[in-house]
């Protein structure tokens, strides 16, 4: 036999075997369908004969996992939006951290291992479902862990009670906010991390009072 094409593939390992496979070209692929001819050879006296298929092509899958993500390993959570032509699919991680609620929404939640923050970055993959006659694709994203803020708002101090506290505060982002558990009130304000805090008489009666120092 010889095969023969109305597109422009090709036929693989020949196209003088009567099993052999098509590899079409792209314009094969972009037309939507192609006719594949087959011939009779080595007919003798009789007439040729010839037959016909038609192939027809459909979309391949097409997944999106979203967009690389940075996020701090003190809030590392990341709501995920994937989105597939074939309306499923599922996810897949290079960690060891979990989907929630499952690894099949495509708006799930990725919740990583500490594993996972300590390494700095993870990949997650979302693949297509649902594929018909067609393979799955996949689409990663990475997402990077970057260190948290510290802070540290000196040491405990005993003073006098008729005395004001000379604050040291410092934080790794450059700023923080004071905060009392006490009605004292800080002097220039509680955005200075080396403010001094001036007592409340209520404080002193109470005889101890936090200071508390939050990153902003």
């Amino acid at each position: 036999v010889i095969w023969t094409t109305s597109g422009s593939g090709i036929f693989s390992p020949s196209n003088t075997l009567p099993n052999t496979s098509y590899i079409p070209s792209t314009g094969d692929t972009t037309a939507g369908s192609v006719t594949i001819y087959v011939t009779t050879t080595g007919n003798g006296t009789c007439n040729a004969v010839i037959d016909s298929m038609t192939i027809t092509y459909t979309d391949a899958p097409v997944v999106n996992a979203g967009p690389d993500d940075s996020v701090c390993a003190n809030n590392p959570n990341v709501i995920l939006n994937g989105s597939s032509s074939t309306g499923s699919g599922t996810w897949t991680t290079s960690g060891t951290g979990t989907f929630s609620p499952n690894n099949t929404t495509l708006n799930a939640t990725y919740i990583p291992s500490s594993a996972d923050t300590t390494a700095g970055s993870v990949m997650i993959i979302f693949t297509s479902t649902n594929n018909g006659t067609c393979n799955a694709v996949s689409d990663t994203m990475i997402i990077t862990y970057v260190s948290p803020p510290s802070v540290s708002a000196g040491t405990n101090q005993t003073v006098c009670a008729n005395d004001s506290v000379v604050l040291n505060g410092s934080s790794s982002t450059g700023s923080g906010i004071w905060s009392t558990s006490g009605t004292g009130i800080f002097i220039p304000n509680n955005t200075t991390l080396n403010a001094t805090y001036i007592l409340s008489s209520a404080d002193t009666t109470a005889g101890t009072v936090t200071l508390t120092l939050t990153s902003t």
